[in-house]
């Protein structure tokens, strides 16, 4: 009877036999049409919702920022504005005056502030947005 007395052969044999069967085991579950399936519709929906909100994101974005702009350079084009009237009739300078006071610097809609930083910030805010949601929509293109 032929005894071997090198054990590290038969030691190697079994902890490959081991790993291929592990390994096999894992391909054997990716392999399943359902868990591929299952995966593809998660993986679509999710690149739905970023491409959707990194859609509305593009709009809104460039929308707040001038709007918050216009609003914020606009009591200074009023104000200069009366400087230049200040030399004419007086009460040209006092319509113009009482037109420089109807721009508030605030707004509260449905319990909301909102100011002319408050829009420009949140413009950034959604350039950010966009910018993150292209990226990931981007990563989950490459896997589809």
């Amino acid at each position: 009877m032929n005894i071997p007395t090198d054990t590290t052969r038969t030691n190697e044999r079994l902890t490959t036999s081991v790993q291929q069967e592990h390994h096999t085991n894992r391909n054997s579950f990716q392999e399943n049409p359902l868990f591929k399936m299952i995966l593809t519709i998660v993986w679509a929906v999710c690149h739905f919702a970023f491409f959707f909100i990194q859609q509305v994101a593009e709009i809104f974005a460039p929308l707040l920022l001038i709007i918050g702009i216009i609003w914020k350079i606009l009591p200074s084009l009023a104000h200069s504005a009366v400087g230049m009237v200040d030399a004419s009739d007086p009460q040209i300078r006092d319509m113009v005056g009482r037109g420089t006071d109807l721009i508030p610097t605030s707004l509260t809609v449905a319990g909301h502030t909102i100011s002319a930083s408050s829009l420009i910030f949140d413009g950034l805010l959604l350039i950010a947005l966009t910018a993150l949601c292209a990226t990931i929509t981007a990563f989950l293109g490459r896997r589809l």
